[in-house]
């Protein structure tokens, strides 16, 4: 009988291991180097009805000394600076306009950064709950 149970407790364990690794992400947070370069938007959803909303730039290029254009295709729209920061295991992103204030909610608060192979996912943590999603542009 005992030899029953501990068998049973090591296909429990066996199957909760399973189950945990397979929720893991393949993927590491981005750093700096992996997110430098050119975005191009492809979504914005989220907000009060979910919908996100219609964005006036289409283009979210990320340079190594730490400041950000956001383009609508080759024309400025805003520009500032970024830093990223690691905190309870996820990425973030804190992006800070310069002089000239954005209209859009995008500097509003940090953003959660996920790179899933060619897409880049920034998220709100809170409030509006906005979610941007990028793909590498083609220059």
């Amino acid at each position: 009988m005992n030899m029953f149970k501990a068998s049973r407790f090591l296909a429990m364990v066996a199957i909760v291991a399973t189950f945990w690794a397979c929720d893991q992400k393949d993927d590491a947070s981005p750093d700096q180097n992996a997110v430098i370069g050119k975005w191009k938007l492809e979504d914005i959803s989220g907000g009060f009805i979910g919908s996100g909303y219609d964005a006036d730039w289409n283009y979210l290029e990320l340079k190594a000394d730490l400041t950000y254009r956001r383009l609508q295709n080759d024309t400025l729209r805003y520009q500032g600076t970024y830093a990223i920061q690691e905190r309870d295991g996820k990425t973030f992103i804190d992006f800070k306009s310069s002089a000239t204030p954005s209209n859009a909610p995008f500097e509003d608060q940090d953003k959660e950064a996920v790179l899933e192979k060619d897409k880049f996912i920034l998220s709100d943590p809170c409030c509006d709950l906005y979610q941007y999603e990028f793909s590498k542009a083609k220059n």
